[in-house]
C-alpha cells in the first residue's frame, strides 16, 4: 500500500507545468468514493432501452449472448456518449448515443457477410432536426481468407 510519505515525494517529483492538473485531481478524490457525475436524461434512456432489448432478446433462451455497453459523460464539458453492440442473426450492431452541448447523435453500424461472402458495413447517423445520413461499404474479401 503507497504511504503518505510515497506520494509527498511522487508530488515533488512533479515538474511546475503539471502542477495544476495534478491539484485538479488530488482534489477530486477528496471524497471516497468519488460521486458519479449525474448522466442527462437522454443517455439514461438511451441506456435503459439498451437493457430493455438485451432483456427482450434473451427472454426464455439459454446460452451465452453477445451484448456490451459502456460509456460516460463530462459535465463540465456538456459531452459524453453510451453505446451498445449486440447481435441480430448474422449482424453484429452498434449503436452509439453522443451528446455535445445538448445536441444529440445516433450513429448505427451494422457489420455482416453477405451470401457472396461479402464484408458489408453500413452506418447511419440520425442528428439535430431528424437530419439523417447513411452509406454503405461493401469489401470483397479474396477467396483465400
Amino acid at each position: 500500500m503507497v504511504t503518505r510519505e510515497e506520494l509527498h515525494r511522487l508530488v515533488d517529483s512533479l515538474p511546475d507545468a503539471a502542477f495544476e492538473t495534478a491539484q485538479q485531481m488530488l482534489t477530486r478524490f477528496q471524497v471516497w468514493p468519488p460521486p458519479r457525475p449525474a448522466m442527462p436524461p437522454e443517455l439514461e434512456r438511451f441506456r435503459e432501452e439498451v437493457r430493455h432489448r438485451y432483456e427482450k432478446a434473451t427472454e426464455g433462451k439459454r446460452g451465452i449472448f453477445g451484448m456490451t455497453a459502456g460509456g460516460g459523460f463530462d459535465p463540465t464539458r456538456g459531452s459524453g456518449s453510451t453505446g451498445s453492440t449486440y447481435w441480430e442473426d448474422e449482424t453484429m450492431i452498434t449503436e452509439t448515443l453522443r451528446l455535445h452541448k445538448g445536441h444529440q447523435l445516433v450513429i448505427t453500424e451494422r457489420i455482416r457477410l453477405d451470401a457472396n461472402k461479402t464484408l458489408v458495413y453500413a452506418h447511419s447517423i440520425r442528428g439535430p432536426g431528424n437530419k439523417m445520413d447513411q452509406h454503405e461499404i461493401r469489401f470483397d474479401i479474396p477467396s483465400s481468407i
